[in-house]
């Protein structure tokens, strides 16, 4: 800023900066509240002298005929600043009925009455908060009283439309079958999948993450999320196109996570053949613990011993050691503990290829290094998974792309492919 603007603010405030100079926090606080007023006088001034939409008298309507210019229509925006007023160009068609406002849709202000800067800084804050939490916030930051509802409101419609470019994503590859560019080539790239479940008004749903990750030359983890409640077969698209971007096709080795469920073996066996398939230490673990706690009980030192046996037998690879000794004791066993041994028996049994745990860790494969049950809680349950929460289908959808395309910019592990959060925004959603 120039410095005679500076001595001028300065001289201007020097009787109330002498009171608190010496606290820099009160000092600061101050200088704050200055600048906010002198930005809300400044942009309402700038938007006084902009044209505001005004494109001569009259414009071509959709119908075909004339929009003549009717006048100015007030418009009380929340800005970053404070409340601004906005007379923008009104066009009417007296053919069809039609108008329009230009201004509102080149300046990309939505339905809600905040301005783009407000809504996208509400929405960063949604992204981990919940829409009452990002409203004190905002007023604690920037000062800005904004309700719970409105900070709802511009989350749905700016997800929604991030929930659509991602869907278009797809949408462009099914019909050009044009396969994305890679834009990093790693030695090695993961890709790690799971389910988990969110709470809709209609019960309870599950989504599916997908985390996509590799170690660059300088051996730092750069990780990209894919995340959605679509079918399993979309989910599988969806995660196939992004690791493309992440050098799937160029990466010397592959190595694909899962828990080894149904649908994760289908889409590897869909989309990653070549890949190396290992299940998920985390989950192998959980699913002994399980019949362990069914066999002798739940916080049980016997317990303990008993899972830990198991455990040590799966980690050195001895699978086939591991089924003799879950057959031999199915055999002692009835009921709800027998069916608990078949099931781990059964789980192994189908699984055992992609328990060679020993042969893995000997090549320096990751074989459970939370990846996968890391992306369910950081993507899905820290933000849609708090105490409470319900959520419609659309809310959900809206959040958890925002989620994701912030998640993926804020990584920057991708920079020729851009900012994902960036480019969001530069679409101007609240008006899309």
């Amino acid at each position: 800023m120039d410095s005679k603007i500076l001595e001028q603010l300065e001289e201007y405030f020097k009787g109330e900066f002498d009171l608190v100079q010496h606290d820099l926090g009160q000092l600061e606080e101050m200088i704050k509240q200055k600048m906010q007023l002198l930005g809300q006088g400044l942009l309402q001034r700038a938007v006084e002298r902009s044209p505001n939409g005004y494109k001569g008298s009259s414009i071509g309507c959709q119908c075909g005929c004339t929009m003549r210019f009717v006048g100015h229509r007030s418009r009380h925006i929340h800005t970053i600043f404070g409340w601004i007023e906005i007379k923008r160009a009104y066009y009417h068609c007296a053919d069809c009925g039609a108008s329009v406002v230009p201004y509102d849709a080149a300046s990309g202000l939505g339905s809600s009455q905040l301005s783009p800067g407000l809504a996208k800084a509400c929405c960063l804050l949604a992204v981990d908060d919940s829409f009452a939490q990002v409203a004190q916030k905002i007023d604690s930051l920037m000062g800005q009283k904004v309700s719970s509802n409105t900070v709802e409101q511009v989350v749905h419609t700016a997800g929604a439309v991030a929930v659509k470019e991602q869907q278009q994503r797809l949408q462009e590859f099914t019909c050009h079958r044009q396969v994305p560019k890679p834009q990093v080539q790693p030695d090695r790239l993961y890709i790690a999948v799971d389910g988990t479940t969110a709470h809709q008004t209609d019960g309870w749903h599950e989504a599916k993450v997908g985390c996509i990750y590799w170690d660059d030359q300088r051996f730092k983890r750069n990780s990209r999320y894919v995340a959605c409640f679509d079918s399993s077969e979309i989910f599988g698209w969806r995660v196939w196109l992004e690791a493309c971007r992440c050098g799937l096709r160029e990466a010397m080795e592959v190595v694909y996570l899962g828990d080894g469920a149904g649908w994760v073996r289908t889409e590897h066996e869909r989309h990653f053949r070549r890949a190396v398939f290992i299940v998920d230490w985390f989950h192998a673990c959980e699913h002994i613990w399980d019949c362990g706690k069914v066999l002798l009980g739940e916080g049980k030192e016997q317990t303990k011993r008993w899972v830990e046996k198991r455990k040590s037998l799966l980690w050195d690879g001895w699978t086939r050691k591991l089924l003799k000794d879950l057959n031999r004791q199915c055999k002692k066993y009835g009921g709800i503990k027998r069916k608990a041994i078949e099931s781990l028996y059964h789980y192994i049994l189908v699984n055992e290829e992609q328990m060679r745990y020993d042969v893995f860790r000997a090549k320096g494969y990751d074989i459970g290094s939370g990846a996968v049950e890391g992306a369910c809680k950081y993507v899905i349950a820290k933000r849609l998974k708090q105490s409470g929460m319900i959520w419609t289908k659309h809310g959900s959808s809206a959040v958890l792309a925002l989620r994701t395309t912030w998640l993926n910019s804020s990584w920057r592990s991708l920079p020729e492919h851009g900012d994902d959060w960036e480019q969001l925004w530069l679409k101007k959603p609240l008006a899309a």
